[in-house]
């Protein structure tokens, strides 16, 4: 065992909230989930109650903005959420997300997709599997929330003897995040995990049709194949024949499982067919639409193309050789010619047109982006490598922060509007495109501007608002709100790592996205090419903005760490005994704990001005003084210049008068 092994196993329970005991030393494996590892808990005051704690990894972002609609679900097909919050994590020495759910009775349905069981008779599966799950979709769908994690390995027993089973978590991690691509929609499938957005209920619905085919046929029908092969294979032939192949389903089965994988969500069953399905009338579903195919193939590195959505995959996979084809005409003459389609053609022209226009990138990504958007409109938003389709931008966006990597081709994505050509080029439009299209034309503007509190920092807390600060001040705490972020930073100071300003472009953009209150001017002098004087007092009227509205008190240990860097802003005070006192006073304000009170102390504009007009007429004096002294100096060189011109004449006269009497002398001597 090693030794942060054996420090967990030893370590003390840790409590959410007074009301549950996680036990860090006792891990269960069996029940872990996608977003975090699971561990024994105790509740301390319903005793009746068996719960478990999940502990989120600290790369991932839970939904902690569905977690009062998840919690107030009470019935036996979700596996019921009782609390959740931060704890004190031990193997971090800091905090973590923690997710108590009441355990269920038995076991996981299938604890891999590898697996394989019984096949599930179709009153078994109508029974156990489709009645409860429509009922808890149902449920989801009129609170407006999507699952996201329909999938075999998240179904659970009830009880040991197996008689019901439940929807397991859907908290720990963002929509789709743990999804394989089997049981994803193809366009879903082909964007990066943390991309794939929120969706719809269509696509919960997509995912229990693919469970259905697993539990009817008792193991994957895929099996043996990575993701990229299976999606492959959806595109090439459809989902439902893809994945059902030449299996024989049960007839009614083989309805619902061919209803639900249609691959156009406006031809997937509903949850009104899937009731009216569960009263007894048997639908007819649609068939699919097969995409058009080229009279001839597009050749592109060294593989023929028949299909724009293939070919759409193939470009963004080698985007510098994506933009040859595409800048040489070859691409347009297959549209017309071999496709017949004039309509693509011309989205594939203004893609070209449009191209220039966005910041960041080069010239080829945004035109190959753009161009893969023209040839599969449905697919994610392509660029650089990454796919994501527009509702998962943010938590895109978030993943890469979360995991130490660079955002900045996801702020390429932005900047170059490629949300907005997206949303162009769909063929239905939908209500929600609006604010869609709003909202990122406010977020490029705080990319444009690189100042403290804008930035992409600054779109990153816009876009995700549970999103909790990722500056590595107070990273480990987990602050998600101005007041959770006082307290970390008086932890932080608690500590002694004064080191560094208490705001720095993490927490300026956080602030800015979270106190919508506060005076944004503040922000632009928070920057390293400010005056050191300026910079401080603006850090301090923002904390201290923060705390009065707040109602934080006892920062005893931030307002010392304050206090430390206004050196420059007591320098202000001219006179010397007022600086000393003011010294004192910021000391007293700081052992008190109160941000308000000391920028009140340091900032004081009426001791300010005193000071100003005290100096201003010490100056005033000091300038009269010296002109004085210049007057008396320029006397005394007058004096003394009449004092030495006078005694050279006496000198003269004394002299010639000496010369006479010692002539007169000389001379009467030898007379006589």
């Amino acid at each position: 065992m090693g030794a942060a092994a054996a420090a967990m196993a030893n370590a003390e329970p840790v409590k959410l909230a007074e009301r549950y005991e996680i036990q860090p030393g006792a891990p269960i494996p069996l029940l872990n989930a996608v977003g975090g590892n699971a561990f024994t808990a105790k509740a301390l005051r319903e005793k009746r109650i068996e719960p478990f704690a999940i502990i989120c990894h600290g790369s991932i972002l839970p939904r902690m903005d569905i977690c009062s609609t998840v919690g107030s679900l009470d019935n036996a097909t979700h596996m019921r959420l009782l609390d959740w919050g931060l704890v004190d994590w031990p193997q971090d020495r800091g905090r973590r997300y923690c997710l108590v759910f009441e355990r269920p009775g038995g076991k996981r349905l299938m604890g891999s997709l590898t697996d394989t069981l019984d096949p599930m008779p179709e009153d078994q599966l109508t029974r156990q599997i489709i009645h409860p799950l429509v009922s808890a979709l149902k449920e989801l769908s009129s609170r407006g929330v999507v699952h996201g994690a329909i999938r075999p390995t998240n179904l659970f027993y009830r009880d040991l003897a197996g008689g019901g089973l439940m929807l397991g978590d859907c908290v720990s991690a963002q929509p789709g995040y743990g999804q394989p691509v089997l049981l994803e929609t193809i366009e879903r499938g082909m964007a990066n995990p943390a991309g794939r957005g929120t969706g719809t209920m269509a696509d919960d619905l997509y995912s229990l049709g693919v469970t259905l085919l697993i539990l009817a046929l008792g193991r994957n029908p895929l099996s043996g194949l990575d993701d990229e092969a299976v999606l492959q294979a959806k595109l090439e032939r459809g989902s439902y024949p893809a994945l059902v192949q030449q299996h024989r389903l049960p007839l009614a089965i083989n309805e619902v499982v061919r209803g639900l994988l249609v691959d156009d969500p406006k031809q997937r069953w509903t949850l009104n067919d899937l009731d009216l399905w569960v009263a007894g009338r048997r639908l007819s579903p649609k068939q699919p639409q097969i995409s058009r195919r080229a009279a001839r193939p597009l050749e592109f590195q060294g593989s023929e193309y028949w299909h724009c959505r293939t070919l759409a995959r193939a470009f963004a996979r080698h985007a510098p050789a994506a933009a040859s084809v595409i800048e040489s005409g070859e691409l347009d003459k297959w549209l017309r010619r071999s496709m017949g389609d004039d309509v693509r053609a011309e989205a594939v022209n203004n893609a070209i047109q449009t191209a220039s226009s966005g910041k960041g990138g080069t010239q080829g990504d945004r035109l190959v982006a753009r161009v893969c958007i023209a040839l599969d409109p449905a697919a994610p938003i392509r660029y650089r490598g990454r796919a994501m389709m527009p509702d998962g931008i943010a938590t895109m966006l978030a993943d890469a922060f979360m995991r130490g990597e660079s955002p900045q081709a996801v702020a390429e994505v932005i900047a170059n509007q490629l949300p907005m050509f997206w949303v162009n080029v769909q063929t239905d439009f939908k209500p929600e495109f609006v604010p869609l299209v709003q909202s990122f034309d406010q977020l490029r503007g705080f990319l444009d501007r690189s100042s403290h509190g804008l930035g992409v920092e600054r779109v990153l807390y816009e876009m995700n608002p549970t999103m909790p600060c990722m500056s590595s001040l107070v990273a480990k705490q987990l602050p998600t709100n101005p007041a959770e972020l006082l307290r970390a930073l008086d932890w932080i100071a608690a500590g002694g790592e004064r080191h560094k300003d208490p705001i720095d472009r993490q927490i300026a953009a956080f602030l800015g996205a979270r106190h919508k209150r506060g005076d944004e001017l503040l922000y632009t002098q928070l920057g390293s090419g400010v005056e050191p004087m300026r910079r401080i007092i603006a850090m301090l009227t923002i904390l201290s903005d923060i705390q009065a509205r707040t109602g934080v008190d006892g920062l005893t240990h931030l307002a010392s760490w304050v206090v430390a860097l206004l050196d420059p802003a007591f320098r202000r005070f001219h006179n010397r005994p007022q600086q000393q006192e003011v010294r004192k006073m910021a000391d007293a304000a700081a052992h008190n704990g109160r941000l308000t009170e000391l920028l009140k102390v340091v900032d004081d504009p009426d001791a300010l001005r005193r000071d100003r007009l005290e100096f201003e007429a010490a100056q005033i004096a000091y300038r009269e003084a010296d002109a004085e002294m210049d007057k008396i100096r320029h006397t005394i060189a007058d004096r003394n210049s009449i004092i030495e011109t006078s005694g050279r004449q006496v000198a003269a006269i004394a002299s010639s008068l000496l010369s006479t009497v010692l002539v007169a002398g000389i001379i009467l001597f030898f007379a006589f």
